[in-house]
């Protein structure tokens, strides 16, 4: 019975410093956006409702992350504190160990990453598909979000910009000059200069398009800069891309991988209509719909040893540690999902490995804890013993 009180204690001791790092840690991702969502409102006259519901759709996106960040804070908090109020002390006395109490923290964070796993298949692409439909919306009314006065823009694909003039209201522009990269080596790099020019957009085809006019356009071939051409004009029409975003779209395919669910992602694959590398994008995003979840309980299996390990007068320690622990796993997911999508490696391992690495260190801190010295010296001693 006193095990059970025990473990209820420990569950509701979690509930408060895990809602305490989700607000933290959201508010710290989300700053960025903050002020570059309040631009839109001061600088380009974006209705504030528009905004906030961009920066709701934001949300669920940060969510997917700061929620198993704020499991490892709930569960060194909560482990630190039995530990400084000498709770731990008394419930090794009495012969209870803190193997119930973990079981506790894991079902906590078993929960959450039964959660996370329809959040992340359910919620978060709706949301991911919402914000980019409402931007799109955003950007074709107002241009200058995206371009700015007397700064080099390449948020168009295969295009640099550099506008000298802009009028946030009008969507007209002056003084214009892009530089076109071209999109395979035989493309004939372009410079072009116009007076004046307008972003215009069309709705059914989700497309954003330049318009300039009284330019010129110059060409020079990629292997023989000598071969120089000049073509002057009245109008110019560009077909743009924002952020690689809307290349090549209809409305019927406009979404991202980010953007489905797991099995409209499975239905992509099973059908080979994307290429290699897009192939290997789908699969990752697959597979991160789920990993991401399970280091709900990778971080307690963490969290556990790092609230009991902490000495009383080091507890900042542990929080710190969480700190390094946390950037650790997300750098990790950050070069696996490059190195997966580039198919360095499979995309199942390129997502899986920031887990597995934790939950070998968790391990190891939980056997630790059981042993009540580290591993790595009873093993030096067993061989020693086995020596002798």
């Amino acid at each position: 019975m006193a095990v059970k009180t025990l473990q209820r204690y420990v569950l509701k001791e979690l509930v408060f410093p895990f809602l305490m790092g989700i607000g933290i840690f959201t508010f710290i991702l989300i700053m960025d956006k903050i002020f570059a969502l309040a631009d839109l409102i001061v600088k380009y006259g974006v209705p504030a409702f528009t905004v906030l519901k961009l920066l709701l759709y934001i949300l669920p996106a940060t969510f997917a992350i700061t929620i198993p960040m704020g499991c490892l804070v709930a569960v060194i908090v909560a482990f630190s504190r039995l530990k400084s109020d000498n709770e731990l002390t008394a419930m090794k006395a009495s012969g209870v160990s803190v193997i119930p109490l973990t079981l506790v923290a894991m079902l906590f964070g078993g929960g959450l990453t039964g959660v996370m796993i329809w959040f992340n298949n359910q919620v978060l692409p709706s949301s991911n598909y919402a914000y980019k439909s409402l931007y799109y919306n955003v950007v074709s009314k107002r241009a200058a979000i995206v371009i700015r006065e007397h700064v080099f823009v390449n948020d168009f694909d295969g295009y640099i910009f550099r506008v000298g003039e802009t009028n946030p209201l009008s969507n007209e522009l002056k003084d214009i000059m892009v530089f076109s990269l071209g999109r395979k080596e035989t493309d004939p790099l372009r410079t072009i200069v116009a007076k004046r020019g307008r972003l215009i957009t069309d709705d059914k085809s989700r497309r954003v398009m330049l318009k300039l006019e009284e330019g010129f356009m110059q060409m020079t071939q990629a292997k023989d800069p000598l071969a120089f051409a000049r073509l002057e004009f009245d109008t110019n029409l560009l077909d743009l891309d924002i952020n690689n975003a809307l290349s090549n779209q209809t409305p019927e395919n406009l979404k991202s991988a980010r953007e489905m669910s797991m099995r409209e992602i499975q239905n992509e694959i099973n059908s080979g209509r994307a290429g290699g590398e897009d192939l290997n994008l789908l699969k990752v995003e697959y597979h991160k719909k789920i990993s991401i979840p399970f280091a709900c309980l990778a971080f307690v299996l963490i969290g556990v040893p790092l609230g009991v390990l902490a000495p009383r007068s080091g507890k900042y320690l542990a929080y710190f540690v969480g700190v390094l622990l946390i950037f650790m796993y997300y750098i990790l997911l950050s070069l696996g999902e490059t190195f997966g999508m580039q198919g360095r490696i499979p995309p199942f391992l390129s997502m899986w490995l920031p887990n597995l690495v934790l939950i070998s260190i968790g391990l190891y801190g939980m056997i630790w804890i059981i042993q009540e010295r580290p591993p790595l010296m009873v093993w030096r001693k067993r061989l020693k013993a086995e020596k002798a």
